[in-house]
């Protein structure tokens, strides 16, 4: 479970600083509406598969741990 809030704070922490980082560069007409939306969603789905993915190894370990120990 400490592997899990380690990963989830940096992973949230990055998920607000590119949000704020595309609004940035939508704010100074750097990029347009379409490319800000499309990579606000990425900013948001990027870290919640990659949470999916810790949580989905973490529970193939422990029952590969426990199979070992039985």
């Amino acid at each position: 479970m400490t592997q899990f809030y380690g990963i989830l704070f940096p992973n949230l922490i990055l998920m607000f600083l590119s949000i704020a980082l595309i609004k940035t560069l939508y704010s100074n007409n750097l990029i347009d509406k379409s490319t800000r939306n499309t990579l606000t969603l990425f900013s948001v789905l990027v870290p919640i598969g990659g949470l999916i993915t810790t949580v989905l190894k973490s529970r193939r370990m422990i029952n590969h741990l426990a199979r070992g120990k039985a």
